[in-house]
């Protein structure tokens, strides 16, 4: 991979535009708790009925897995826009499970694409931070894998002090990796319709609130490694 290096940090929320902006994420995400607590209710006691068709059934599980990741997303905005100032909700948690529950909600993706998942459990780190924020930060990092890749490989991989998903996709070249975590940038090669343009940015600013770094590597044409690199969040 040639062109590599950290994010670049966004603008401080400590300034009028950034509180704004943290306001602006408070009021949406309470917002969208409603009607997406109200997917979710309906969702499961469609669940129950037992005349739903195999078809509907893997319909189904695809919408409850959507909410779940829109809660866990929710979740995530409401820490970035709580601040600094507020503690963060952690836990002790191994790596490899919310890693193993990222790759389950990955397949649907994977269905109607030329790709190989593969695993690397080279180590098995435990935190304590935020579970969502994880499941969060990998998440995007995954579904941008597999966006940006029609044939080949998704590989993810597993180690002492981060976890890597690499891909063999369109790659980006260096001015466009320069800016792949400002919010709403997308690149020329983006494709429409791929969305807003948000995830990386969320991801980043979601790394810096833990304290992880999240790392870009990257060649046109060839793919992109993406890490999140744990830093004092690791616990023996």
């Amino acid at each position: 991979m040639t062109s590599t290096g950290p994010c670049q940090l966004p603008p401080s929320a400590s300034d009028p535009d950034g509180a704004r902006a943290s306001d602006f994420m408070r009021d949406a995400s309470h917002e969208l708790r409603t009607p997406l607590t109200v997917v979710r209710v309906a969702s499961d006691l469609i669940a129950h009925d037992d005349g739903l068709s195999d078809a509907s059934r893997r319909s189904l599980e695809r919408i409850q897995a959507a909410v779940a990741d829109m809660e866990a997303v929710i979740d995530a905005l409401l820490l970035l826009a709580r601040g600094e100032q507020c503690a963060l909700d952690t836990d002790v948690f191994p790596v490899r499970e919310v890693v193993e529950h990222a790759l389950a909600r990955l397949q649907p993706l994977l269905e109607h694409k030329r790709l190989r998942l593969e695993t690397e459990w080279r180590a098995a780190p435990v935190l304590l931070a935020p579970p969502c924020v994880l499941r969060v930060m990998l998440g995007n990092l995954l579904a941008n894998a597999v966006r940006f890749t029609d044939a080949g490989v998704v590989r993810v991989r597993l180690l002492a002090d981060r976890v890597e998903v690499e891909d063999t996709g369109i790659g980006m070249d260096a001015a466009t990796l320069a800016r792949a975590c400002e919010p709403f940038f997308r690149g020329e090669a983006a494709t429409p319709g791929l969305g807003p343009g948000l995830g990386l940015s969320i991801a980043h600013r979601l790394g810096q609130r833990c304290g992880w770094r999240l790392r870009l590597q990257s060649v046109p044409g060839q793919g992109t490694c993406a890490g999140i690199e744990f830093g004092a969040s690791l616990r023996d």
